[in-house]
């Protein structure tokens, strides 16, 4: 006899833990440069992201995200560069997929949605000072993996091993 009374699949599901799932792009020219997005309901800036809807899976959240917040268009293959697994002030797991973005150059036309009043493309080194540090560490880590290939899982930020 079990120990565990049977749940129904339902049952079982609402009892599992919530997870916040996201993702974002890494929007780049040749020299490596990122683009972000500044907020325009915070001074807060961003790369092109958000979080999936339903039924949606990482890689389509970024496609889709990419496409609202920048008029860009991804690649067409992924090329996950970092995944990085946070518990949030709230006691909620989050969960944040970082994807190569496009490769754009200097006469990119980046088309803003309303979330976003303007856009900079910036080095690692120029973008770190503006960000916090969780965000500057995970940004750093992304394109590290851009740059010299490979995928890093990432735990609060910082690399697992």
């Amino acid at each position: 006899m079990s120990a565990h009374p049977k749940m129904t699949r339902a049952e079982w599901l609402a009892s599992r833990p919530r997870i916040v799932a996201a993702a974002s792009s890494l929007v780049h020219d040749a020299d490596y440069r990122i683009l972000m997005l500044h907020a325009s309901w915070k001074d807060e800036w961003q790369l092109p992201g958000g979080t999936h809807d339903e039924g949606e899976d990482l890689w389509r959240t970024a496609v889709r995200e990419t496409f609202e917040e920048t008029g860009l268009s991804m690649p067409a293959q992924p090329r996950l560069l970092t995944l990085d697994w946070t518990m949030n002030p709230e006691g909620v797991a989050e969960v944040w997929g970082l994807f190569q973005g496009p490769l754009v150059d200097d006469g990119v036309l980046v088309k803003l949605s309303d979330e976003h009043d303007r856009w900079e493309m910036l080095t690692i080194q120029e973008w770190a000072p503006l960000l916090p540090p969780f965000q500057a560490r995970v940004l750093t880590t992304a394109v590290d993996m851009l740059c010299n290939g490979g995928c890093t899982y990432l735990r609060e930020g910082e690399r697992v091993g």
